[in-house]
């Protein structure tokens, strides 16, 4: 279906990749990663037919309807929403209009009727008539109301634009589909919503991201190839697995290639000192030649160099409220729009939060809210005078000053402890050299969200306040950003669209629909398993509107939370602060065993239970 032969893409005097070949054929599926400035992008340009390689090129049919979803803003302005997305509908409804009005003038004519025959058949392929209810379905699934449908295009924000040409494209049916980052505009329901409709996708597909949950779901199919292309280091490898089995395959790879390094530098070394030892020795002379043309031929095993990770750890300070933020009847509008409703609820000391739900459900509002950035229109917030808070919102990287250079936007706001060591602080998170002279406004999209994140941590917090703090990063920012955040020992409430991430550090989640909250006191594996069920319990509303939870269910709750604590007091067991403090390790090695008894009384009293 389409060929890549030996292409190379050249920078000036940099070579961002060369000696890409790979095939793509029907119901393929791969998924494209690499840090950020390998060329993942670039790449799908060349094979879109946006960009032409320095060298090589590709073959395919003139026939291969491609469709490709590009990374970087889309600005959209003119068209109703519904009309934007069936604009394409409307276009062979007219073509085939016209040519039966060509037609009526002319029964007889071969080759009109050929025209409206070829026509007709595009059209049914393309989707025929079902295609404007399926318009709706797609519109519908990645979030939009029926409100939004008339709106004009230009009316929503870029994120939200996004959308609207990825229905568009979805509804297209390509031959092959091309997605560059396709859940960083999304919410988790959307996400889902979006997986499930690739699942059923009749095409190839070649997806840019680093979420696991999509990829992993995306790459399987039982009619073509899967697999996962790395770009690194200007060179491109295939592995034949999903993106789990990727991460596990590239790290024994590349452990491989260390231990045979380490091989070969030892023969080396022995070649050499037998050739030294018997260099003037005339009957090994023959011997010495042999050793000395050996090594000239040896191909070196290069052992790859590794990338600069940015290193992050949100510094503690101490608070010893149980209560650090308490919001009751909090209510928000915005013009007529009600974004909040009788909001009621209470973050606790050591709480680990993930707040989900749709985008423009209001989790940005409420944010702000709790860390006191934003009056609500109603209701009271109370907070301990010792709150601390360290913050991350896209908020606060659009009010970077953009005149500004690295080095003066971190310095202004920075302690004169950190002024100190500032190039230090900037070098963790990869500023070195002359980027820390670099404007703001010529930062890129991950170099901006890795200088708010430092302007975060560069000051101690008892509560961080985290929304899409990875947006815009690769895979080993990412996972910098997961380890401080898995390492914070103060209190955590994060926005996140990364599954990955929240089931790896939430021990509650809260969804917000509605304006209305909905607690679930457990970890992300415990929401699902309780939205399965359907039964969220709200929180903002007054008890008896509460759904009534099932003794079972209460059971299975308490196990759930009891378990999650349980976990992190065993991975607290390992810290320099549990080790090297004997009461501090005796008081966590008590509540383990307690949490362990209360854990195995709960399972036998869910077991004994009757249904």
């Amino acid at each position: 279906m389409l060929k890549l032969v030996d292409i190379e893409y050249r920078i000036g005097e940099r070579t961002l990749f060369s000696q890409v070949d790979f095939n793509v054929n029907k119901f393929d599926r791969f998924g494209l990663v690499g840090a950020n400035g390998t060329g993942k992008t670039t790449l799908l340009r060349i094979i879109s037919g946006e960009i032409s390689g320095t060298k090589g090129h590709v073959d395919m049919p003139k026939s291969l309807r491609i469709g490709y979803l590009p990374q970087e803003e889309i600005v959209l302005h003119g068209n109703k929403l519904i009309d934007e997305v069936l604009q394409d509908f409307h276009k062979h409804l007219k073509a085939l209009s016209e040519i039966g009005k060509s037609l009526e003038k002319n029964p007889h004519s071969k080759e009109r009727l050929k025209e409206y025959t070829r026509a007709e058949d595009e059209f049914h392929s393309f989707g025929g008539y079902d295609y404007e209810a399926k318009g709706y379905k797609v519109v519908h699934g990645l979030g939009f109301v029926k409100d939004d449908y008339n709106k004009l295009v230009q009316e929503f924000s870029s994120g939200w634009q996004m959308r609207i040409v990825l229905a568009r494209l979805l509804l297209n049916k390509p031959d092959l589909l091309l997605l560059d980052e396709p859940t960083n505009h999304l919410d988790i329901e959307s996400i889902e919503w979006l997986e499930n409709y690739l699942e059923n996708f009749e095409g190839a597909i070649i997806i840019v991201s680093h979420d696991r949950y999509f990829l992993d779901r995306i790459l399987k199919t039982p009619k073509g190839k899967i697999g996962v292309y790395e770009i690194d280091s200007g060179e491109m490898r295939r592995y034949r697995t999903n993106y789990s089995g990727y991460l596990k395959e590239s790290q024994i790879r590349k452990q491989r290639i260390v231990h045979l390094a380490k091989i070969q530098q030892r023969r080396i070394k022995e070649i050499k000192e037998f050739i030294a030892r018997n260099r003037a020795n005339k009957k090994k002379a023959r011997l010495v030649k042999s050793r000395e043309k050996y090594l000239a031929r040896m191909a070196r095993i290069q052992v790859e160099s590794e990338r600069k990770k940015m290193k992050v750890c949100f510094p503690i300070q101490t608070i010893h409220s149980r209560r650090i933020v308490e919001l009751k009847g909090i209510g928000m509008k915005y013009d007529t729009k009600t974004v909040l409703n009788n909001v009621n609820i209470v973050i606790e000391r050591g709480d680990r939060t993930a707040l989900i739900g749709k985008n423009g459900a209001g989790k940005s509002t409420l944010c702000r809210i709790i860390a006191g950035y934003e009056e609500p229109t109603c209701g009271i917030r109370k907070s301990s005078e010792k709150l601390k808070i360290g913050a991350f919102s896209h908020e606060i990287l659009l009010k970077l000053n953009p005149s500004n250079i690295v080095l003066e936007e971190v310095a202004q706001d920075a302690p004169s402890a950190v002024n100190i060591n500032i190039r230090g602080f900037l070098g963790l998170f990869l500023f070195s050299g002359d980027d820390v002279n670099k404007r703001i406004d010529v930062l890129s999209g991950g170099e901006k969200t890795r200088l708010v994140i430092l302007k975060a941590m560069i000051e101690p917090s008892n509560l961080l306040i985290l929304d899409e703090p990875t947006y815009h990063l690769d895979r080993d920012s990412v996972a910098a950003v997961k380890q401080a955040i898995l390492t914070y020992q103060g209190t955590i409430i994060l926005v996140s669209h990364n599954r990955d991430l929240i089931e790896s550090f939430a021990t509650r989640v809260i969804e917000l629909k509605d304006g209305c909250l909905y607690d679930y006191p457990g970890d992300y594996s415990y929401y699902l398993w309780n939205k399965g069920k359907n039964q969220p319990r709200l929180v903002s509303k007054k008890s008896k509107g509460r759904i009534k939870e099932s003794p079972q269910d209460k059971l299975r709750r308490l196990i759930a939370q009891k378990e999650v604590r349980r976990r992190h007091l065993r991975e607290s067991f390992s810290r320099p602060g549990v080790l090297d403090n004997p009461r501090k390790a005796k008081k966590v090695f008590e509540e383990y065993q307690r949490l362990a008894e209360e854990i195995e009384e709960l399972e036998k009293s869910l077991c004994h239970h009757p249904v």
